[in-house]
């Protein structure tokens, strides 16, 4: 959260279960101390923006290809509001290699009053290597390489030498000297994730990633080198069934870069509405919690291939005389796209000919 400057069967498996609340645990209990704050963008709902996450996400998804957007935006009470909205896709199996995954992600920015925009777009590629015959433990590296630009208006600034003595007059000079409003930088970012999934009931993913691995300057003006830090980002989560129809979805993120850390611990809740053949109908409800400055709800549904999410966050910092616990709200969208569709539930499902 950026600060206001800028079909299982009917039982469950415990092994699963105690598997996925051990490695949690086991990750939480390595972790520093969370401080507040980060300086990359990056949002309340992780677990539905993947090309966000990490570059190992890419094309590691049940399906042919897959799309997703976000959108948020937050301190409307305190500010100008921070809007960001992103949008990515990418393929499994590209060109017909098995393993092979290929990706892009693009995203914008607008952040208070000066309007500062920043705006990125990253071609990204990846490799799965399955870990048993059966398929279900994977391990898949990616790497995002792209390029961000970024703006600022000055003319949307205000100044104390525009001051004339009484108010506040635009048309007195700033007596400041600007020059340049505008820089470009290249990224590198690359992450690993390890998967197990026994079915869409039953997973556990864990993954690491780096980015700004080439410390890019971010400097206006022709002043001193600015780099950008380094940020890393672990993460976590799992799900498992704890009822015939109800699953439960535990999770967190951890990010630091430089001095600002930040820490993200929830999970969710999933009521099986139905699960038949291709059909596959649930609702989502959550409550997260981010390390001293916000906790935020959440609700979703996922409806045969697609899913869909919303949540709503609640800041509890020192800025809540300003904020009145207001934070941001995100929407998210994703979209898995097949190439064999799906048999439909009228119709009894035979092996594919050749």
């Amino acid at each position: 959260m950026k600060a206001p400057a800028s079909a299982v069967g009917k039982t469950q498996a415990p092994s699963l279960k105690l598997a996925a609340w051990s490695v949690g645990l086991a990750a939480i209990s390595v972790l520093p101390s969370p401080r507040l704050f980060g300086q990359d963008i990056h949002f309340s709902q992780f677990f539905n923006a993947p090309y966000a996450l990490n570059p190992g996400n890419i094309g590691a998804f049940e399906g042919d290809y897959r799309a997703g957007a976000i959108f948020r935006q937050q301190w409307r009470s305190v500010t100008e509001p921070y809007r960001t909205f992103g949008l990515g896709g990418d393929a499994r199996d590209v060109a017909g290699v098995k393993g092979l995954g290929g990706g892009l992600w693009l995203f914008n920015d607008r952040a208070g009053d000066s309007k500062l925009n920043t705006f990125h777009i990253d071609l990204g590629a990846s490799w799965t290597q399955r870990l048993d015959n059966a398929g279900q433990h994977s391990l898949t590296g990616g790497l995002q390489v792209g390029i961000t630009s970024l703006s600022i208006d000055y003319n949307a600034l205000s100044f104390d030498s525009q001051y004339n003595g009484f108010y506040y007059d635009p048309s007195l000079p700033t007596n400041e000297r600007f020059t340049g409003d505008a820089v470009s930088h290249l990224d590198l970012h690359a992450g690993v994730v390890y998967r197990f999934v026994r079915n869409r009931r039953e997973t556990i993913e864990g993954g690491i990633a780096y980015f700004n691995m080439t410390a890019p300057n971010v400097a206006f003006n022709s002043g001193p080198v600015s780099p950008l830090d380094g940020r890393g980002v672990l993460h976590f989560t799992s799900s498992f069934p704890v009822s015939a129809k109800v699953d439960v979805r535990p999770m967190f993120q951890y990010m630091g870069q430089a001095t600002f850390r930040e820490f993200d611990l929830g999970g969710s809740v999933r009521y099986i509405l139905l699960d038949r053949y291709s059909l596959w109908r649930t609702v989502l409800a959550g409550l997260y919690w981010r390390a001293s400055d916000a906790g935020y709800l959440f609700a979703g549904s996922e409806y045969d291939d697609w899913t869909l999410g919303i949540s709503y966050d609640l800041n509890f910092s020192d800025l809540v005389p300003a904020s009145r616990n207001r934070g941001g709200i995100e929407f998210t969208a994703v979209k898995v796209f097949r190439k064999k569709p799906p048999v439909p539930v009228r119709f009894k499902a035979c092996p594919t000919q050749l």
